[in-house]
C-alpha cells in the first residue's frame, strides 16, 4: 500500500520497547529496501545479525538480495 514511512515509525517505537528483537530490524531492512534505501537496509540487517547471530543464513540472503 506504500505506507512505508508509517511502518518505519511504528517499528522505531517497537525498538524503544524491545530493542533486542532482531525480527524488528529485519522487517525495517525489508521496508528500507522497498523504499530504495539500500544503505539503511544494510544497517538494519547488520543490526539484526548483531542481535541474533542464529539468523545468519536468512539475513545474509537478504543482504545478498540488496545487490
Amino acid at each position: 500500500m506504500g505506507r512505508y514511512q508509517e511502518c518505519l515509525e511504528v517499528l522505531e517505537e517497537l525498538t524503544k520497547i524491545v530493542p533486542k528483537e532482531a525480527p524488528i530490524h529485519i522487517t525495517m531492512g525489508k521496508i528500507f529496501k522497498l523504499m530504495g534505501r539500500k544503505a539503511d537496509a544494510l544497517r538494519a540487517y547488520n543490526k539484526a545479525l548483531d542481535l541474533d547471530p542464529k539468523d545468519t543464513n536468512m539475513v545474509k540472503t537478504l543482504i545478498d538480495k540488496l545487490h
